[in-house]
């Protein structure tokens, strides 16, 4: 029989063993974490780099305009009209659904990362963040595929008189709308705090203006438009100074449905001019007029001139008509500088540091697309001036023979060209 000493040698050598085996073991679950973790960083960074691809090369490409022209009319609008057409079927927004998701998911991953930090699980960190770096580059290479070349397309095709109107032309033209919009004015019901009534529901509004929309038949511009959505958190957008925001990646036009009801129809026109492949923000303002005042209906018209009839009017103040410029713009119906009046309080009393805030952002992204005017850029189609040629020996201002009057010679905004037209055609 073995001795005592011998069972005991045989115990030590079992023991040690299993601390190799043990040890061992454990080596291999260390290296078996190193090896996945490893992996991954490695192929999210590959991710991140095939992502930044295509994104480096269409912000390239973008710049130029036989491109930007190419890719909106048969990459932008094949994806509009396909994405569009699903989420037309649901009665909200997908865009808001899909921001509140995103400030409920970015809560709770700051809160992961503030746990991870404190226990200095700093390998989860940065996987964590590189998940968060490529979930955003597929997000802006989504963005600039389905709308950020439409910033870099030509010249949009906009009706404009094909001649330049004298003063007193220009001031035949003013009377003519003035009494329309007067007329529609003093007709139109209003609400007690005076402002015009919208006869249309949101939906039957949006229905009438994709029809007012069906009369552009140039291939400038797409073919679909979406319906118009409600934003439910319409206070936040008020906050921000927004009456809209169009996500074309989803195929929507938000509007803001808590501001004063003239300035959502003139949103949901403005929205749904980005929809038709109008992304230049003073491009959009100037299709959705022209919308609002070539149409025969009454509200939507008087909506038009509710938002740009001031630049019509100033062409009396650029061609030093200061009389008549003030007599016209008196005569105006008391009832819209009432409704103005309830605009600009509204607006007023909204904080003023996240309105600051968020056309600082706004700002960055339009320069960022091609605006180098940046918020200006809303106010493009209205760009009015006056020249004063002066006499290059005395550098004084040219008269005119006849009266003694200096000559200007004005040159029109596009929105006063685009007047000037829809007058021609409803009138001559």
């Amino acid at each position: 029989m073995p001795t005592e000493s011998a069972v005991n040698m045989k115990k030590s050598i079992a023991t040690c063993n299993m601390k190799k085996r043990y040890y061992a073991s454990d080596g291999y679950r260390a290296e078996s974490v190193k090896r996945p973790f490893k992996r991954t960083i490695f192929y999210l960074a590959a991710a991140i780099c095939l992502l930044l691809i295509p994104l480096i090369v269409m912000l390239d490409i973008r710049e130029d305009t036989a491109v930007a022209e190419w890719w909106t009319t048969h990459i932008q609008f094949g994806w509009e009209k396909s994405i569009g057409t699903l989420t037309d079927w649901l009665p909200f927004s997908v865009l808001e659904l899909l921001i509140v998701s995103g400030i409920i998911l970015g809560i709770y991953l700051f809160v992961r990362m503030f746990v991870n930090l404190c226990k200095a699980r700093f390998r989860r960190i940065c996987v964590g963040l590189l998940w968060i770096l490529a979930g955003g580059a597929y997000l802006i290479n989504l963005y600039i595929m389905s709308m950020g070349f439409g910033y870099y397309r030509a010249e949009m095709p906009i009706p404009q008189a094909g001649e330049d109107y004298t003063v007193e032309q220009a001031t035949a033209v003013i009377e003519y709308f003035l009494e329309d919009y007067n007329n529609l004015s003093n007709s139109l019901k209003r609400d007690k705090n005076g402002c015009v009534i919208c006869p249309y529901s949101f939906s039957e509004l949006s229905r009438v203006m994709k029809k007012e929309y069906s009369r552009l038949d140039d291939k400038y511009f797409s073919s679909y438009t979406p319906n118009a959505k409600p934003i439910v958190n319409s206070w936040f957008l008020s906050d921000m100074l927004i009456t809209g925001i169009t996500f074309l990646p989803m195929g929507e036009a938000g509007v803001n449905t808590v501001a004063p009801p003239t300035s959502v129809t003139a949103t949901m026109a403005h929205e749904l001019a980005h929809t038709k492949g109008i992304q230049r923000e003073g491009d959009a303002n100037l299709l959705a007029r022209y919308i609002l005042l070539s149409s025969d209906d009454d509200y939507l018209r008087y909506c038009g001139y509710y938002s740009s009839f001031d630049n019509l009017l100033s062409v009396l103040y650029l061609a030093g008509d200061y009389d008549t410029y003030n007599k016209l713009g008196s005569s105006i119906s008391q009832l819209v500088y009432k409704e103005r009046r309830y605009a600009r309080d509204y607006w007023n009393s909204q904080p003023d540091f996240i309105g600051k805030l968020a056309e600082f952002f706004n700002n960055l992204y339009l320069k960022s697309n091609g605006a180098s005017n940046g918020t200006g850029s809303y106010d493009d189609g209205n760009k009015s001036d006056v020249i004063i040629p002066t006499d290059p020996s005395t550098g004084e201002p040219e008269r005119d023979p006849e009266t003694g009057d200096i000559i200007r010679i004005i040159q029109y905004s596009q929105v006063q060209m685009m007047y000037f037209w829809i007058y021609e055609n409803k009138v001559k």
